[in-house]
């Protein structure tokens, strides 16, 4: 009587284990197809996401083919026996596919490095141009009205300048007001710049080595599951690999 309960625990214990595993792998394969849809396989920043997104949802399938394969083929419907021999070459085809993603994650973060640096020398210019604009027309104006309307052009609130006020000492003040700024633009951008650089080499290294792991762990699987990939037939044994 206690070797049938705990046959029969043993039984229940491992179906769970697989029903669990079975509710991990269908979750995390609707996670990941809501993930790539809809598909910007020309965009490197939506793709190295992605990717990252992905690769982070690894371990959940990775747990759950570890708890749909506990037990062997003990106590298996004939149906879970092709699904095994699936989830097997499956974990043969993910890990050949994760040591894919590294190059893949290495080529989009170039691209995206170079896409942000254009990015941010053209608003750097831009401000630069508009700067710059602005001291040549300062330079050749000398009445309080003219100062006046040159910097009205740039600020939207009205104002007066007092007759006290002395032009050349304005220009003068305005003209290194504006270098500043210009300084201050300059090594914000590159403040700005290597701290989006950062978190790009971050992202990419900590992706890759996540793919490099996961398909470390899915060959494992493979190999492990030789069990899986094997027909047994009465008298016979018939391996299919």
């Amino acid at each position: 009587m206690t070797i049938l309960q705990n046959q029969e625990t043993r039984i229940f214990s491992s179906g769970i284990l697989r029903l669990v595993g079975y509710g991990l792998l269908l979750m995390t394969i609707i996670n990941i197809s809501f993930l790539l849809i809809p598909l910007q396989s020309i965009d490197p920043l939506w793709e190295l996401q992605t990717v990252g997104a992905v690769v982070e949802r690894m371990p959940f399938i990775l747990l759950g083919i570890v708890l749909v394969g506990y037990g062997k083929t003990s106590n298996r419907a004939s149906i879970e026996l092709s699904l095994l021999k699936g989830l097997s070459w499956f974990s043969l085809i993910s890990a050949l596919v994760l040591l894919l993603v590294i190059p893949l994650n290495i080529y989009n973060s170039f691209q995206i490095y170079n896409q942000n640096n254009a990015l941010d020398n053209a608003q750097f210019f831009s401000q630069k141009d508009a700067i710059a604009r602005f001291e040549e027309q300062l330079l050749v104006v000398n009445s309080k009205e003219e100062i006046t309307t040159i910097i009205q052009q740039q600020v939207q609130p009205i104002f007066n300048i007092p007759d006290s006020i002395n032009i050349q000492e304005l220009k003068d003040y305005i003209l290194i007001t504006l270098q500043n700024y210009q300084d201050n633009i300059n090594s914000q951008l590159q403040a700005f710049r290597a701290q989006k650089q950062s978190l790009l080499i971050k992202n990419c290294l900590k992706w890759d080595f996540g793919a490099l792991i996961a398909a470390i762990l899915f060959f494992i699987i493979w190999r492990s599951t030789d069990w899986a990939r094997t027909k047994v037939i009465p008298n016979k044994m018939i391996v299919d690999r």
